[in-house]
């Protein structure tokens, strides 16, 4: 074939791009709605092995990759869930944009602004996980929203008397979806964002304490190091380490940020240690010197 024949074969294809929108996967928010618990499975097909689960209004972050099947970040790895139980809340940016657009738009809501040197941090704001409608995992009549609340409201305090600016993205039972969290976030000009949160497993015998930040942020990084190494150092947990996640609340803070995991509900010696007022002020300590440490 000539140059010019070669030239001339993809004229067509590049007026195709230029004059036509590309449909793009975009992150959705939903909870999970069923009576029961959710499967989350190695891959898109119900023979596929069970890697976890999800409980009954858990909200979750996904992708609607078709046929049913929704791919979500489950413990640091990816999972797949059938979309036949979850009721979407939101969807992030728009689905339809041009290419070029579109790489434009995925960097801006996937890597989060560095924000304030880490140094210099006055303005903090703690998300405790879930809330109203939303319980997060339950077990035995046993609430995760419950104590991430508790552990908020107890780091608050410290931080406060230690001459922090703090805000909470819920200071009570109620229900913030969450893109809502990131947005008041962004709202205040904090200089970090820390979310609180407890885990749970399929596998009854994972334990001990995990913290994420967004791939790219090195800042977020640096505040998910200093907050996993001082959880271990005052709980008894074990420790399972640091994670990139894309988590909603993540990706869409425009401050160094990190979402932390005390210990699993789901583990019979993580929950008796989390049902203590022992455990949860740790916690509080851990994120107010993990804060001092920075």
């Amino acid at each position: 074939m000539s140059k010019k024949s070669l030239l001339l074969s993809f004229v067509p294809i590049f007026l195709l791009f230029l004059f036509f929108p590309i449909s793009v996967h975009a992150y959705q928010t939903g909870y999970v709605d069923t009576n029961g618990s959710l499967l989350v499975r190695d891959s898109a097909n119900t023979e596929s092995p069970v890697v976890g689960s999800l409980v009954d209004r858990q909200t979750i972050e996904y992708l609607d990759i078709g046929n049913g099947w929704g791919q979500i970040t489950y413990h640091g790895r990816t999972g797949y869930v059938s979309l036949d139980y979850i009721t979407e809340t939101g969807v992030d940016a728009s689905e339809e944009a041009d290419a070029q657009d579109t790489v434009v738009q995925d960097e801006a809501e996937t890597v989060p602004l560095n924000g304030a040197p880490l140094g210099s941090i006055q303005r903090i704001v703690l998300d405790p996980g879930h809330g109203g409608q939303d319980p997060g995992a339950v077990v035995h009549n046993f609430y995760e929203k419950e104590i991430t609340l508790d552990i908020a409201n107890r780091a608050a305090a410290y931080l406060t008397d230690a001459g922090y600016n703090v805000s909470l993205t819920r200071s009570n039972d109620s229900f913030v979806a969450l893109d809502d969290r990131a947005e008041y976030a962004n709202g205040t000009s904090a200089d970090i964002f820390i979310s609180i949160h407890a885990n749970a497993s399929f596998d009854l015998d994972a334990n001990g304490i995990e913290t994420y930040y967004a791939p790219g942020s090195a800042a977020g990084q640096t505040l998910a190091n200093a907050l996993q190494s001082e959880a271990v150092r005052e709980i008894d947990m074990r420790d399972r380490g640091v994670l990139p996640s894309n988590y909603v609340v993540l990706r869409k803070t425009a401050m160094p940020a990190a979402l932390i995991e005390f210990g699993f509900m789901t583990n019979g010696y993580d929950r008796s240690l989390q049902q203590t007022d022992l455990m949860r002020d740790q916690s509080a300590r851990a994120i107010l010197r993990a804060v001092q440490s920075l």
